[in-house]
């Protein structure tokens, strides 16, 4: 029986439109998680896919020795595609002339993700490669071409063998990027490798073994192959791994996303309260009318749950039908910009998305709930009888407890989880005060303004608690808005201007001291912006306050320097290689001082050190360190630390001294300059007086990292509509809240004669007046946000955003106003008699 007049009720409150909020809430609860879920994974994972084209594969797994061929056979047998790469230095020689190359063999299928790309002269029109060279023909990198004046169709010696080289080498998709060490590339055939003779007992050779396949397989095989593997020999890595240019960029990216889907859960669990207090509020008269008539307490509880979780349920069904089809046409757009098809997403969107929606209608109706059920009968007689209000405790836990965990399930971070909701919590109470203050001081103004101002300033004061908790909405979605739009505009613009058009997108290495002068010059006359000449000279810290540091060991090190190396427990760590240091008078660019001084024109022996590296090696401004520099020992203090923006693809370094320290001791240049791709055919005749110069080009690099800033930027749009459609529900649902007060007060007022012009003028103000004062506190909230995602999340430069100080206490005195005034159209309309019968 009570299941019958749960589900009547149920009709009958959609038929009114009742429930028209509480449902929509939810809709856009779990649309909003599903939709986004949906599309940051697919999203994510479309970029890693094309990301994983820095690796030429899903996987590389390499080794100081030959691999295994029984885990190449075992990744075979579950359908993993694999491909194997050897790379070593070794000497090439043409026509008498001889370089230092790095040779790459590789086997069939290589690369298993992207492409090569050759030109049929250096720097020409480059092309996709089709397939690898031919037997007895070698692809050689640009670099090459000037270095042993080369050209297509020359023969050049690598060990034993001869080869013919055929084409340009102008892109590998695995290169990498280190522009201290690499060397022009030379590409041939891993069957033709042992004929080379190169591979001898000793010899620096690094072994790898591509991997390609669906991410389930390839997981699968890593937990098969992780146990096998010599920590000291192998490495297992994909592109998520490592600290390059694209991994940072990805984690950004991956920050940007958890951000939208943390904003996604608090503007549900939002939106869902304010409408399950308002339509419980709507129902006490009926509670009240069950038990007149009779009805139990336990019958009205299974009611009413009934109720709520055939609403839930039906919402649910909606807002995953509306998420999924969302994200699809989202990602429809995206996939035309990626040029390829994103893989799907898995089932745990769904259920999060579920989850969400059933926790929050819940959860946040809970109180709500208890409080209706316990509606005494004596309410038909007086309606100001509202039910105990000894759990509102309860109400309180039950929603702070949700919102945390629903943070912490969805960010996966009990840190960030924790510290959003301390925050939120403290911004929430000082919200309210600032609101109260602001009601206070706007109506002793409005007091001395007219009648319609006067009115508008009395009601907000007359419902001042309330008005509070009405602005500290407002605040909060005008405050997510706002959020989202300076994510969107300026954060987004702060991470893109990191990479300007303009940016360098080649490094010269290996410049002469004499070269330096004339190469500039070529520069000037080709109108070829290029940054400063570093000179770099190779050397390697050897202690610390007197203090050894101690060099990477390895067990193929021999005996006695690595039990040295283990014994020796007062060494310090070292860096483990030898470092490229620089010398400079004046601080660099992108560079910040964090400690210290620099050092000016002051003769003294002085190094500044990166922040990271003193933070690592606990490093501090006056100590000494010693160095090696060809067999000559020095001592010199740390006079400063630095903070570097590794992301300016300019020359940065760990170690910088003044100029009288290093200055005697020979070196080589580099720098970075930026070439537009329509004048790339310069570069041969640019560089052709040089051939010992290095040319490395960075264009790949900056396309894969603008790839993911798009990208980024358009997930955060997607956002952007979302939490726009949140805000508005969450105003319309306390516009709502207040409707039957406000109408109470038109009844007196008309009573008293007021006309419908100035009841309309004052209801609009009061809309405008809150509005504004939730655009102000929303502007401050959002600054402080900001202030704590750049610095902390973001690792960018605080900075203060003027503009939206404007905007948004004058969009939320727009937005506010116009749909407030529209929700209160009808009531304002209506004549005396129509609100009278309206409140019967």
């Amino acid at each position: 029986m009570w299941h019958k007049i749960s589900w009547r009720l149920l009709r009958h409150e959609l038929k009114r439109g009742e429930l028209t909020i509480m449902a929509a809430a939810i809709v856009l609860s779990v649309t909003a998680v599903l939709s986004l879920s949906l599309f940051t994974e697919r999203l994510q994972s479309g970029l890693l896919e094309r990301s994983a084209e820095f690796l030429a594969a899903d996987r590389v797994l390499s080794s100081r020795r030959t691999i295994n061929e029984s885990w190449i056979s075992e990744a075979q047998t579950r359908g993993i595609k694999t491909a194997e790469r050897v790379v070593f230095n070794s000497m090439a020689f043409a026509d008498g002339e001889l370089a230092l190359v790095d040779v790459k063999a590789v086997g069939d299928g290589y690369p298993l993700r992207g492409e090569l790309r050759t030109a049929g002269e250096p720097f020409g029109t480059e092309e996709p490669a089709k397939g690898l060279p031919n037997a007895g023909e070698a692809w050689v990198a640009s670099a090459l071409f000037q270095e042993l004046n080369l050209a297509v169709g020359d023969s050049l010696e690598i060990g034993n063998s001869q080869f013919t080289v055929s084409r340009v080498l102008t892109y590998e998709p695995d290169v990498g990027f280190s522009v201290f060490t690499d060397s022009p590339n030379v590409l041939i055939r891993y069957d033709e490798l042992e004929q080379t003779g190169l591979i001898q007992p000793g010899s620096r050779v690094r072994y790898n073994v591509l991997f390609a396949g669906e991410p389930s397989e390839l997981e699968a095989y890593e937990e098969w192959l992780t146990p096998q593997l010599n920590e000291d020999t192998h490495n297992w890595r994909s592109i998520e791994d490592g600290d390059s240019p694209l991994s940072r960029s990805l984690q950004r990216a991956e920050r940007f996303m958890l951000l939208a889907s943390l904003l996604g859960v608090v503007l549900a669990a939002t939106a869902v309260a304010v409408a399950a207090q308002r339509y419980c509020q709507r129902n006490y008269d009926v509670v009240a009318i069950f038990k007149t008539l009779g009805a139990e307490k336990a019958q009205i509880q299974k009611i009413f749950i009934l109720h709520l979780l055939l609403l839930t349920l039906i919402s649910i069904s909606v807002g995953l039908a509306l998420g999924w089809f969302i994200q699809a046409q989202v990602i429809e757009v995206v996939a035309d910009q990626l040029g390829a098809s994103l893989p799907a997403a898995g089932w745990q969107p769904y259920v999060l998305a579920s989850a969400t929606g059933l926790v929050s209608a819940v959860m946040f109706t809970l109180y709500p709930l208890l409080r209706l059920i316990g509606i005494p009968p004596l309410r038909v007689l007086n309606r100001q009888l509202t039910g105990t209000d000894k759990l509102r405790w309860l109400h309180w836990v039950a929603s702070a407890g949700t919102i945390y965990a629903l943070l912490l399930i969805y960010s996966q971070q009990w840190l960030l989880s924790t510290a959003l909701f301390v925050g939120g919590a403290m911004a929430a109470v000082l919200l309210l005060t600032i609101g109260r203050v602001f009601i206070r001081a706007s109506r002793q103004a409005g007091m001395q303004a007219g009648s319609s101002w006067r009115l508008a300033m009395a009601g907000l004061q007359r419902r001042a608690q309330a008005n509070s908790v009405q602005m500290l909405s407002f605040a909060t979605a005008i405050m997510l808005l706002l959020l989202v739009l300076a994510l969107r505009n300026e954060l987004l613009a702060d991470w893109e201007r990191q990479l300007p058009d303009d940016a360098p997108n080649y490094f010269i290495i290996n410049v002469a001291g004499n070269d330096v002068e004339a190469l500039q010059k070529r520069f000037n006359e080709r109108d070829i912006v290029s940054n400063d000449m570093y000179p770099v000279v190779p050397g390697r810290m050897t202690a610390v306050n007197g203090v050894p540091v101690r060099d990477e060991v390895t067990k193929e090190a021999g005996g006695d320097e690595a039990d040295t190396a283990t014994n020796n427990a007062e060494q310090r760590e070292g860096f483990g290689r030898e470092l490229s240091l620089t010398w400079r008078d004046e601080l660099p660019p992108n560079n910040t001082l964090t400690a210290g001084q620099w050092w000016g024109d002051d003769p003294q022996p002085q190094v500044s050190i990166e922040q990271e590296v003193a933070e690592r090696m606990n490093l501090s401004v006056g100590d000494e360190l010693e160095f090696n520099i060809g067999g000559n020992t020095f001592t010199v203090p740390v006079t400063s630390i630095r903070e570097v923006n590794w992301a300016s693809l300019q020359p940065n370094f760990f170690m910088i001294f003044n100029t009288a320290t290093l200055e005697d001791f020979p070196a080589t240049f580099i720098s970075s300059f930026n070439l537009p791709p329509e004048r790339k055919s310069e570069l041969y005749d640019l560089f052709k007086p040089f051939p010992q110069v290095s040319l490395i080009d960075l264009d790949a690099v900056m396309e894969q990292l603008r790839e993911v800033i798009e990208q980024v930027s358009i997930a955060i749009a997607f956002v952007l509509v979302l939490v726009l459609v949140a805000g508005i529900l969450v105003l319309l649902a306390q516009v709502q809240a207040s409707m039957e007060e406000r109408q109470k007060e038109l009844v007196i007022l008309r009573t008293l004669g007021a006309p419908a012009k100035l009841l309309s003028r004052s209801v609009t103000y009061e809309f405008v007046i809150l509005g504004a004062i939730s655009g102000l506190i929303a502007t401050l909230a959002m600054e402080l946000s900001l202030y704590i995602l750049q610095t902390q999340v973001f690792e960018m430069a605080a900075t203060i955003h003027w503009r939206f100080w404007l905007f948004g206490p004058v969009s939320g005195a727009v937005v506010v106003g116009v749909l407030g005034r529209l929700a209160c159209a009808r009531l304002v309309r209506r004549n005396t008699a129509q609100l009278i019968r309206k409140l019967a």
